[in-house]
């Protein structure tokens, strides 16, 4: 195999790994629904004429957003020390490994 052909091979197996892993970070974005059952309640409109000794004010607390810190820098760090890791391993056995066996011609 040619320099260009394990150049452009490399490329294309990070990209799909890339893509991989952004569609399987963006999967994990959506959550998931409770369809096929759950606790499912049910109100009544039924007026029976009482009311609560204490009335309760229900406060609607907006939810706590993770810093962007968390949110950005930390995934990305986490992808670019994979994809680190994985050029490294293979930039190793493609240098190193290669030089140890050698064809003989007879």
């Amino acid at each position: 195999m040619t320099r260009l052909g394990r150049n452009s091979f490399l490329l294309i197996v990070v990209g799909l790994l890339v893509a991989g892993s952004s569609l399987i970070a963006i999967a994990a974005e959506e959550g998931g629904d409770d369809e096929g059952g759950g606790t499912d309640s049910s109100t009544t409109t039924i007026n029976s004429g009482l009311s609560p000794a204490v009335p309760i004010v229900e406060e609607e607390a907006a939810p706590e957003l993770a810093d962007w810190t968390y949110r950005y820098i930390v995934p990305t760090g986490l992808a670019l020390a994979a994809i680190i890791v994985l050029v490294t391993a293979i930039k190793y056995f493609t240098d190193v490994v290669r030089k140890r066996y050698r064809i003989v011609d007879e």
